[in-house]
């Protein structure tokens, strides 16, 4: 066996993050903003929120949006929404941050994960057909890296 590329070993991927993993990214307007809802001392519910709120939906040409205070937040309230729960199965890359499958576990869901695809870094397709079973309610699809995913045919698996 050879040694894994961190060890030395030869690398399985020709691409490099360089500084993606580099966050947060702060500019002063930024700054500012956080300065003054610390100021205002409210933290939920009031006005920064709300027009953030109807501004997305609006973007969005939906009625409603709600705003989290976290991107964990938004899989969780994601993952109910869709109806996951117990009995249920949640599909998720090999390769990805905690947040996006531990809700599952929450809602008392399995989650099953899926091998990436070496040249994107992403779930591979052609593996994640092989694992849809009956109780697959949803997949977890993240762009890992700055590489997308390869949604035309992820969106073909997932309709059959």
């Amino acid at each position: 066996m050879s040694a894994l590329a961190y060890l030395g070993g030869k690398k399985i991927s020709k691409y490099d993050p360089g500084t993606i993993f580099d966050w947060p990214i702060v500019n002063k307007a930024m700054e500012q903003s956080i300065v003054n809802v610390l100021r205002e001392r409210k933290m939920s519910n009031w006005d920064i929120t709300l027009e953030f709120e109807k501004e997305f939906a609006r973007w969005h040409g939906v009625r409603y949006a709600l705003g989290h205070n976290t991107g964990t937040a938004s899989l969780h309230s994601a993952m109910f929404g869709v109806g996951l729960g117990c009995g249920d199965e949640l599909i998720c890359p090999s390769i990805t941050y905690w947040a996006s499958c531990l809700q599952a576990l929450s809602l008392r869901a399995t989650v099953k994960f899926v091998d990436i695809d070496p040249d994107t870094l992403c779930i591979d397709p052609s593996l994640l057909e092989k694992q849809i079973s009956p109780r697959t309610k949803a997949v977890m699809v993240v762009h890992y890296a700055g590489m997308p995913a390869d949604m035309d045919r992820i969106m073909e698996i997932c309709r059959k």
